[in-house]
């Protein structure tokens, strides 16, 4: 017979822990950075200054999310790389 603290440890499981990395909190902390930058263009662009701004929104909000993904990317190969060579 098991003893009595083995048998509530295998009942009770472990309660659920977030497992961030510093490198995912970068990631997410860049999109929302640029997310929160694209609504401070359509901001400007809805308060006055109509031509000029919203053709800046439009580019930003188009051009951001692929601009970002290269660049995420380029930085998570270079990282590899550095690793794989040492």
């Amino acid at each position: 017979m098991s003893s009595p603290d083995e048998r509530f440890h295998s009942e009770v499981p472990e309660p659920w822990r977030p497992r961030f990395t510093i490198s995912t909190l970068l990631m997410v902390m860049s999109v929302f950075c640029v997310m929160a930058a694209a609504g401070s263009y359509l901001v400007r662009s809805l308060s006055g200054n109509r031509g000029a701004g919203v053709l800046i929104f439009i580019l930003f909000t188009l051009a951001a999310p692929m601009l970002l993904m290269v660049i995420i990317s380029l930085l998570r190969y270079l990282v590899m790389w550095t690793k794989r060579r040492r």
